[in-house]
């Protein structure tokens, strides 16, 4: 009897145990309605959430409008926000382990946070309160829940760090650091140069011209540890902000009222990135002074970064300007401090840098920086003593304005004051799409573009000629721009949009392949009365102009196969449309060819250069698709030959059908031999993970990761479906938000994004866009403060009111 008596005690104590822990892991979800009081504010602020968890914020004054805003952004994104916080300070190794000493030493080195500090002491007066009052709400949501974290803190055992200006500007700059493209095919360039010769690497590059390469060949292969672990710790930092292989792009377009059915303008927007839960873009309305404006936010930054206000309206693309080279220097044999330039030899910076770490060690490095900017290879301790070492000049090292320039756009009223805008904004470079109520449509791309000597190559280039070095960037009265063009629309999908025969600066060769751009100008040019849907009907487009073009290469190698799942494949490829959609076995087909075709033609001899370069080949998917174009319309480059056959030099075609073969074969071994189960979407699912996705068990228990969703499309179709060469082929990346803005209603802007607005995992909306984005559905989000369709639709109203010190006695 006491044996069964003290088992039921044992089982009450575990029951009560587990009741203990759940109801520890949970945090108290936001407060939506009522009357919540609040330090730090002047008056009352009203706060209207819609259906979605869409702030809108109605503030007397600015002060109390951003102070609101930083402290509604760190009540839904609280984790999000802290792991950018410790990324941009390089302090992952304090809180999450000694594991990431690496990567902290790597983010010091790119001295993302010291530039960050320095673009807030030139910040404007006026507008840098914005940015304190921003951190100040952050820092007040902070310190009203250290007491009950949510969840990711409490299993991680880590506590959130307060925000500064000096953060946000430094999320801005690790955008910028995201953005850039050079950094793959600049290491990736000078390997194969290295080891295949100068010759091989002209024709592995795009469109290569009668301008040769300057390439210091002897100079790199000394250097290879460095570029290894350079490769290594981008991939690290990439993966903690999404994925390190994402094809990073955007589409935007803007149509005049001479192409709308409403005769007052319509522009899209829809910024593609790699996915991540919780996603990327914080959705908010902010009304108070001088500010109305709506649109999405980066988590973590006071201001829509794409938006609307009542007179004009914006959206961007990645201009996919090439902004960063690495240098290879020359240190003095006689002084390790010194390293030459020209006929002189200049001192070495060296800043002290101190790295704290979980286990209570910490590690001192010293920062190397030549006047191209630091020395990069230092994160490799064989090479700091080296003769030989690589420095980087990046635009994302300058001192720039584009603090003041989000300020500027957000108030902005007309085409001046655009111009005066765009004009400080140039890190990360970005196509700005512009309209307005008067009906005017214009262009500017928002981009620093470096002054430098034979760019084209995307090769580390010589550090001691000083011919090489970075001479200012063009100025802002020389770029183009377009306003009201006769054709009634701009649209610019990262592919080139400046001709480099009327611009005399080397911009890039970082395009897209045109697929995406293609595709939307043929839909552009069809419409002469455009509406909302027409719109998002681009917008939602699987159309794949890549996979038009490439076909017929693939169908003309087609024999008469005794294969019946062979013949199948060829018969299906006949009969698309190139329309990549979710049930398609063509483009199942299509891009199963294509990655077999990729690592056939190029694979061979890049696998020879190590697994890192493998995937740094990998996420260069661009440069890529648009060589095969070349190489399958010519059929001469060496790179056709498979070096792992003896006595035998392929030809284009034979390469292409092997490719078919073994695009069959894995297919089968994937999908078995049932065609009608060879659908696109099975192959190409997307899951928006959250960072715990490793950990299988918590992600589970937890159900932080939303997906997965069978999916539609590629980095070559409109509606983008990226994913990654080296993992085929689940999806990676794509629309991070979807955007239509119809100048005839500016209170009914369509919208949508990936999953959710709020990052707690079991809030309503963690996870409640994320159905109808997967099925091409948008949702209204409204911008009048007084429109019967917001008071309708807004049941949610919070009023935050002051709270009043006690007074002894009352």
């Amino acid at each position: 009897m006491k044996t069964k008596h003290t088992f039921f005690i044992l089982i009450a104590f575990c029951l009560a145990l587990v009741f203990w822990f759940i109801n520890w892991l949970n945090h108290p979800l936001p407060q939506y309605e009522g009357i919540k009081r609040i330090q730090n504010i002047k008056s009352e602020v009203d706060v209207y959430t819609d259906d979605y968890g869409v702030p809108h914020v109605f503030a007397k004054n600015e002060e109390d409008l951003f102070f609101v805003a930083g402290y509604l952004a760190a009540r839904e994104r609280l984790f999000q926000l802290s792991m950018v916080a410790y990324l941009i300070k390089g302090e992952l190794a304090l809180n999450l382990g000694d594991e990431y000493l690496d990567t902290d030493i790597f983010i010091r080195t790119w001295r993302i946070h010291n530039t960050a500090k320095k673009m807030v002491e030139q910040m404007n007066v006026e507008n840098k309160k914005i940015f304190d009052q921003f951190c100040e709400g952050i820092n007040y949501h902070i310190d009203e829940t250290m007491d009950d974290l949510p969840v990711e803190f409490k299993i991680l055992n880590i506590k959130p760090p307060k925000w500064n200006p000096s953060i946000v500007a430094g999320y801005a700059r690790m955008m910028a650091y995201e953005m850039q493209g050079s950094w793959e095919p600049e290491l990736l360039y000078a390997a194969i140069a290295s080891h295949f010769g100068v010759d091989k690497l002209k024709e592995f590059i795009p469109n290569y011209n009668k301008s040769s390469p300057t390439i210091a060949i002897e100079t790199f292969k000394n250097l290879k540890p460095a570029f290894d672990k350079i490769i290594k710790q981008e991939f690290a930092v990439r993966n903690i902000l999404g994925s390190h292989n994402a094809s990073l792009g955007s589409n935007n377009w803007v149509l005049s009222g001479s192409r709308t059915y409403s005769g007052l303008p319509l522009l899209a927007n829809d910024p593609h990135l790699a996915f991540s839960q919780p996603p990327r873009w914080f959705e908010i309305h902010l009304k108070g002074g001088r500010f109305d404006v709506s649109g999405v936010c980066i988590a973590g930054i006071p201001l829509p970064v794409i938006g609307q206000n009542a007179k004009v309206a914006w959206g961007f693309t990645n201009s996919m300007v090439d902004d960063l080279d690495f240098f290879v220097e020359t240190i003095d044999p006689e002084n390790s401090g010194k390293y030459k330039s020209g006929e002189k030899w200049l001192d070495i910076n060296t800043i002290e840098e101190k790295i704290n770490r979980k286990s209570g060690k910490d590690t001192i490095i010293n920062v190397r920086k030549t006047h191209h900017g630091p020395i990069i290879s230092d994160i490799h301790p064989l090479l700091i003593d080296s003769k030989k070492v690589v420095s980087m000049a990046w635009t994302g090292l300058w001192v720039t304005n584009e603090l003041d320039a989000w300020v500027e756009i957000n108030l902005m009223e007309n085409w001046e004051d655009f111009t005066k805008g765009v004009e400080s904004f140039g890190v990360p470079g970005q196509n700005i799409v512009y309209a307005d109520i008067q009906g005017n449509i214009g262009w500017r791309p928002a981009v620093f573009i470096p002054i430098r000597k034979e760019g084209f190559s995307m090769m580390p280039r010589p550090g001691a000629d000083p011919a090489f070095d970075w001479k200012g960037k063009v100025p802002f009265s020389e770029m183009p721009f377009l306003y009201n063009p006769e054709s009634g629309y701009i649209s610019t999908a990262n592919n080139k949009t400046i001709d480099d025969e009327a611009f005399p600066y080397y911009i890039s060769g970082l395009w897209a392949d045109p697929s995406r751009a293609e595709q939307i100008k043929t839909r552009l040019d069809s419409l002469k009365s455009a509406d909302v849907e027409d719109m998002m009907s681009i917008q939602l487009d699987y159309t794949s102009m890549f996979a038009k073009d490439i076909t017929p290469y693939i169908l003309k190698v087609e024999k008469d196969e005794s294969d019946k799942h062979i013949k199948r494949a060829f018969k299906f490829l006949k009969e698309w449309d190139y329309v990549e959609s979710v049930d398609s076995e063509a483009a199942l087909i299509f891009n199963v060819i294509i990655k077999n075709l990729v690592f056939n033609l190029y694979g061979d001899e890049i696998a020879l250069l190590g697994e890192s370069y493998l995937q740094a080949f990998s996420g260069i998917n661009y440069l890529i698709t648009r060589r095969l174009r070349e190489d399958l319309e010519d059929g001469r480059s060496t790179w056709i030959d498979d070096i792992r056959t003896n006595n035998k030099i392929e030809k284009s075609n034979e390469i292409v059908y092997s490719s078919v073969v073994d695009a069959i074969n894995e297919i089968k071994g994937k999908f078995g031999e049932n065609w009608s189960n060879w659908k696109w979407g099975d192959a190409h699912s997307l899951t928006h993970k959250h960072l715990f996705n490793k950990n299988s068990f918590i992600d589970w228990v937890f159900n932080l990761s939303v997906g997965p969703y069978r999916s539609g499309g590629s980095n070559k179709t409109p509606n983008a479906g990226g994913f990654s060469l080296e993992a085929p082929y689940k999806q990676t990346d794509g629309a991070s938000m979807r955007r239509v803005v119809d100048f005839n209603n500016l209170n009914e802007t369509r919208f949508i994004l990936p999953t959710g607005q709020s990052g707690l995992y079991d809030s309503p909306h963690y996870r409640n866009q994320a159905d109808m984005y997967h099925k091409g559905e948008y949702r209204k989000t409204y911008f009048d403060e007084d429109g019967e369709a917001l008071l309708v639709t807004v049941p949610n109203i919070l009023k935050l009111v002051l709270v009043l010190p006690s007074v002894p006695g009352l």
